[in-house]
């Protein structure tokens, strides 16, 4: 078939060593035990509150393997038998052998679209990195769609859910996944409206706070770091689900309200502030330690979120410290993380946000010169033209439009930079290969 890509020795040897590799990383990641408690079913699609993140993660485990097969040369019903055949094997062992460890049938099934969805873009690369300008046309509306179906699901992601139903509050609980607040707990309240161990009776007035953005506020007496997340105070409602967490994390602040990624199964956004909890009981603002004289004094701890911005305060008779997260679709990437993720604001945050947006607007900026690419150089110039303006509609609507529909201000100036970096990066490669000489012909017309 035409742009496939034919299987050579060399092609073949990279498949081998790749298609072995990835079994290993396979098996790595599937076959050690794990904590937690079984699944009820083993028959669930999507399974669990995490459940979305799991339908990510296998279909990308599982890419590596079909692109190793593809490149092998195997036909591709014997590529999909074969991921298919992996993955069940794993779930048979994982159900009799790996405590820990959930077999499903969705695992099955998303596993062996990974593996399917890795053999059809190695198989067919040949299509997809020299299109012609009508298949680029069609490859670049659809990834179009995948940039802001991205956007809208990590706007949609961030935005407060709060249930319409019973809340319990519960202070310093101890539970089963979390570790236990070692200091003592003095006072806790939503706003005005105090938290005990008990059901909150204003409901109806706890859901509208937390919908504005309240305060989760709590007065505490530290006992130095945690070696997990534990729970100062936490509001659960009839269901057990998480509405507010105000926790301890080793020596960090952490704070999240539920929002709309537990809908879609993903990890929770969960907001940190570093170096609070420490032995000398110190609060560090901006690489500043002030340090507090007395060890056993109270922290006013509290946490407020919007789903424009995060903020948490701490403060003692002697110092006070702030941190400030303002919140954009950039950070989806901490949704879909194999384990969770604390958003501090820090350097290394922007940096995998700025390389996740530019990641997103590589293919845009790829197949836009082969959609623009034509044999008359008029016609060409048009194209760059209408091109062009289509790569910044596109643009602007996933960083402006579709973040206002779910609450969330405007992108910031670094996802900007990212998304047109990526754009460059892209028409970089493309004008490598086959649009050079469609370039050079657009602009002598």
């Amino acid at each position: 078939m035409r742009g496939s890509v034919a299987s050579t020795p060399h092609l073949r040897r990279i498949g081998s060593v790749l298609t072995i590799g990835s079994v290993i990383a396979i098996l790595f990641a599937t076959m050690l035990p794990a904590p937690g408690q079984p699944m009820d079913s083993h028959l669930c699609l999507v399974c669990g509150t995490d459940g979305g993140v799991d339908f990510i993660l296998n279909i990308i485990l599982f890419i590596p393997l079909g692109i190793g097969l593809a490149l092998s040369g195997i036909p591709w019903n014997r590529a999909i038998l074969t991921a298919c055949g992996l993955s069940v094997t794993i779930e048979t062992v994982q159900f009799l052998f790996v405590p820990g460890r959930d077999a499903t049938l969705g695992d099955v099934l998303t596993n062996t679209v990974g593996g399917a969805l890795g053999f059809a873009v190695a198989r067919n690369a040949g299509i997809w990195l020299r299109p012609t300008p009508r298949i680029a046309t069609g490859l670049g509306l659809a990834w179009c769609t995948v940039w802001l179906t991205v956007q809208a699901i990590s706007s949609f992601a961030l935005a407060p859910s709060i249930t319409d139903s019973r809340y319990y509050g519960e202070i310093a609980p101890k539970l089963g996944n979390f570790a236990l607040f070692p200091g003592r707990v003095l006072s806790a309240k939503i706003d005005e409206v105090a938290i005990a161990d008990t059901e909150l009776n204003d409901i109806d007035g706890v859901r509208r706070r937390l919908i504005r953005g309240g305060t989760v506020a709590a007065t505490v007496v530290s006992a130095g770091p945690t070696n997990d997340i534990a729970p100062i105070v936490r509001v659960a409602d009839d269901e057990q689900r998480e509405i507010v967490l105000l926790a301890q994390d080793e020596q960090a602040l952490l704070f999240g309200v539920r929002t709309r990624a537990a809908i879609l199964r993903l990890r929770p956004p969960l907001f940190a502030m570093a170096g609070v909890f420490t032995d000398s009981t110190s609060i560090k603002n901006s690489g500043v330690s002030k340090r507090n004289d007395s060890a056993t004094d109270p922290l006013n701890l509290s946490g407020s979120y919007d789903g424009r911005e995060a903020r948490l305060t701490v403060r003692t008779d002697s110092a006070s410290s702030e941190r400030r997260v303002s919140v954009s679709s950039s950070l989806g990437w901490t949704l879909a993380l194999p384990f969770q993720w604390s958003i501090e604001d820090t350097r290394t945050e922007h940096v995998v946000s700025w390389i996740w947006i530019a990641c997103l607007m590589v293919p845009t900026g790829y197949w836009s010169p082969h959609i623009a690419r034509h044999s008359d150089a008029h016609a060409s110039a048009t194209r760059v033209v209408l091109c062009l303006l289509g790569v910044v509609a596109i643009l602007i609507a996933g960083l402006v439009p579709v973040q206002h529909a779910f609450g969330l201000p405007a992108a910031p100036m670094r996802d900007w930079f990212a998304a047109m970096s990526g754009i460059l990066v892209g028409g970089a490669f493309a004008l490598r290969g086959t649009g050079i000489e469609f370039w050079q012909a657009a602009r002598r017309s």
